[in-house]
């Protein structure tokens, strides 16, 4: 089965947020109309990162909202949420595989067309892919890779793309047009100042209706 990709793929970021948990930002998103979000973390202490991840899994179960964890298989599996995102330099997807089993969602971070094409044959769920514009939300981010990457990768890959990466409201329908099933959206999101309002305006802008 084809795994569904909404067109709005939100990443939580606490320090742009000033937020103090996940969760206020969860529930503002959702309240937005997000219906998969991804946790990135890697600076709260560790205990009081999994009490966060599982009211967040609470949270979204209630909600009927798909929770993934970056980088952290073992996060996963204390939280129960329904996936990982993994970056090039992660552990392995196949590895991850092995650890999560067979009903856990599994992202992978890609950069160029020839790391789609490699990875295709990988126990994967979506693809992520960029970044596709200049972005500072990583400081160890690749080059930009530009729409018409985009579209080559979209072109070649046998399951869903998630394009990311200096995506605004104004960059939403072109990265979509291009091939993207969604757009994974980080510091235009987390920065605003109603993020529910935000979120909701980004769904319109991939609607075509802002």
């Amino acid at each position: 089965m084809r795994f569904y990709l909404p067109p709005i793929y939100p990443i939580t970021d606490k320090e742009l947020a000033h937020k103090t948990s996940h969760l206020a930002i969860l529930k503002e998103l959702v309240r937005g109309g997000a219906e998969i979000v991804q946790i990135r973390d890697t600076s709260t202490p560790i205990r009081e990162l999994v009490r966060d991840l599982m009211e967040c899994v609470e949270f979204a179960s209630l909600k009927g909202v798909t929770l993934i964890v970056n980088d952290r298989c073992d996060l996963v599996l204390s939280s129960g949420a329904a996936g990982v995102h993994l970056g090039q330099t992660d552990l392995p997807p196949e590895a991850a595989r092995i650890i999560l089993g067979r009903n856990k969602i599994i992202g992978f971070s890609t950069h160029t067309v020839e790391q789609i094409r490699k990875s295709s044959y990988l126990p994967l769920q979506y693809f992520g892919f960029g970044p596709i514009y200049p972005t500072r939300t990583k400081r160890d981010a690749a080059p930009a890779v530009g729409l018409r990457r985009l579209k080559a990768a979209c072109g070649i890959s046998p399951i869903p793309v998630a394009a990311i990466g200096g995506i605004g409201l104004d960059q939403v329908r072109e990265v979509l047009d291009a091939g993207a099933d969604s757009a994974a959206v980080i510091s235009a999101l987390m920065t605003a100042k109603d993020i529910a309002r935000q979120m909701n305006r980004f769904l319109k802008a991939a609607r075509g209706t802002k």
